[in-house]
């Protein structure tokens, strides 16, 4: 479903979203899905007052605030990420949580994992996010730049068949769905996926590059997709899709979340 303020290029396994303004929808969405994507759907629904809103806002930025700004731009790259794609009807659920199970530190492993339902299909995606700081890229080269580095980062975590990525990923699963959305069904599709019991399987990636740059100077569809042409001819992965996204700068989404502080509930 489109959101006020943001415009989107869809094509067949890529899209593009320019985000033209931070507008009221958008905060609204956050404020209805931020405890979900924080902590879990399920385990938010499960305990409301534990997970509320204020709470929630204080546990993202306990762990936010004192972070570098390259860690802050990809935690709010993630938090848009998470925001975009579950408001699609794509038959895509996630099965990850924002936040890192590990207290004050951020999250270690895949960023999301998503599964569609009808397909019974997993896709493991990496987000990466940033702002060219020399001003000597422009939009679309400093976008490739962050592709190739989503690419080269999930690549090699899945080369590595670390069974802790999955056995943390589990946990998610519990988290956030619920046992009546088929919980015991993903955790099945997902440990099935793993490298214990599935050790040389490649795997379906979306790779998800959040750009920080001026709208004047638009991502070139072109480009995007001959990314993803390059990389199915790499034959790396199973599947891909390219997810790019790009807004003026993060600090209208961070400030908007420390602002509303004051007020939640």
């Amino acid at each position: 479903m489109p959101i006020s303020g943001v415009r989107k290029i869809e094509n067949e396994n890529y899209s593009i979203y320019y985000i033209d303004f931070f507008s009221d929808e958008f905060k609204q969405i956050i404020r209805q899905q931020l405890q979900g994507i924080w902590s879990g759907f399920s385990e938010a629904d499960s305990l409301p007052e534990y997970y509320s809103y204020k709470h929630t806002l204080e546990s993202f930025l306990e762990r936010f605030t004192p972070k570098s700004i390259e860690t802050k731009k990809g935690m709010i790259g993630e938090l848009l990420a998470h925001i975009l794609l579950n408001n699609e009807d794509n038959n895509l659920t996630s099965l990850s949580i924002l936040k890192n199970k590990e207290e004050k530190s951020i999250k270690k492993g895949f960023d999301i994992i998503y599964c569609h339902l009808d397909q019974d299909k997993l896709w493991y995606s990496e987000v990466k996010s940033g702002k060219s700081e020399s001003g000597t890229d422009n939009s679309t080269s400093y976008n490739l730049i962050l592709q190739n580095r989503a690419k080269t980062g999930i690549a090699a975590m899945i080369d590595e068949n670390r069974n802790s990525l999955w056995e943390s990923a589990l946990y998610d699963v519990s988290a956030m769905i619920k046992e009546d959305e088929g919980k015991l069904e993903l955790k099945k599709l997902l440990s099935d996926d793993s490298p214990k019991l599935n050790p040389i399987q490649k795997k379906n990636v979306i790779l998800i590059s959040v750009l920080y740059h001026n709208l004047i100077d638009e991502i070139e569809e072109a480009s995007v997709s001959n990314f993803l042409n390059t990389t199915k001819i790499e034959d790396i992965f199973e599947d891909v899709i390219i997810i790019s996204i790009q807004k003026n700068a993060f600090e209208t989404v961070s400030n908007f979340l420390s602002s509303e502080i004051t007020s939640a509930i």
